[in-house]
């Protein structure tokens, strides 16, 4: 059976508020009430270019067969711009395999109660896993990264999708056809809009310096006139 998004209401679990290097390197893990642990870091690769590295450990999400960790959505400026992106092999090999692209939101279908809406100036970008042989069942581990440019280091919304196929789900859940979902979030190290290295601001003061000067020369010369 294929799996793809569909839609669903954010079952939000925790949130982890931290500070994150502007150069080097940051690093951080949250334990999603036991559900998922994730290990976020951030390395630089370049002016205003970081790769983002996720590591989610499924802890207990699932109910046995091929069900469990389905998707995974960060938050991605608008502004940035992408240099690569590596999604994790299907847990149990051909045909599964995982997608990943761009959109305004996770969406679940069902009663919507387990989408992710991007936030104003941010795309949702989600990796997600096509057939059930993608799925990384309780116990397994799901690697993610992605390299950006135009973009510095801070602190945002992830999202965790659970699928349960058929069956029961075991937390709030929105349900479409090709089973039941639910959405796990945190916050960790994530991709933000870049600011403006100081060489910059230097140019633009000088650009409105040179505007006002030529305003007021323009005005002195209808006056002499």
């Amino acid at each position: 059976m294929t799996k793809r998004k569909s839609a669903a209401q954010l079952f939000q679990l925790g949130a982890m508020a931290a500070a994150f290097a502007l150069s080097g390197a940051a690093h951080a893990t949250t334990n999603l009430t036991n559900e998922y642990t994730v290990t976020a870091s951030a390395t630089a690769a370049g002016a205003n270019t970081w790769t983002f590295d996720y590591s989610v450990l499924n802890n207990n999400q699932g109910i046995g067969g091929q069900t469990g960790l389905d998707g995974f959505t960060i938050f991605v400026p608008v502004s940035a711009t992408l240099v690569s992106s590596t999604a994790p092999a299907p847990l149990n090999g051909a045909p599964g395999f995982w997608s990943q692209g761009t959109s305004a939101q996770l969406d679940l279908g069902g009663d919507g109660s387990q989408n992710l809406v991007a936030p104003s100036g941010y795309a949702a970008y989600t990796w997600w896993g096509q057939y059930t042989q993608s799925v990384y069942t309780p116990g397994s581990t799901a690697n993610f990264s992605i390299t950006l440019s135009n973009v510095a280091v801070g602190a945002n919304t992830v999202g965790i999708s659970t699928y349960f196929g058929y069956g029961a789900a075991t937390a709030q859940s929105a349900s479409n056809q090709y089973g039941n979902y639910s959405t796990f979030t945190g916050t960790f190290a994530s991709p933000v809009a870049a600011v403006p290295e100081p060489e910059t601001y230097a140019m633009l003061l000088a650009g409105l310096g040179l505007v006002g000067f030529m305003a007021r020369r323009r005005k002195t010369g209808k006056q002499a006139a």
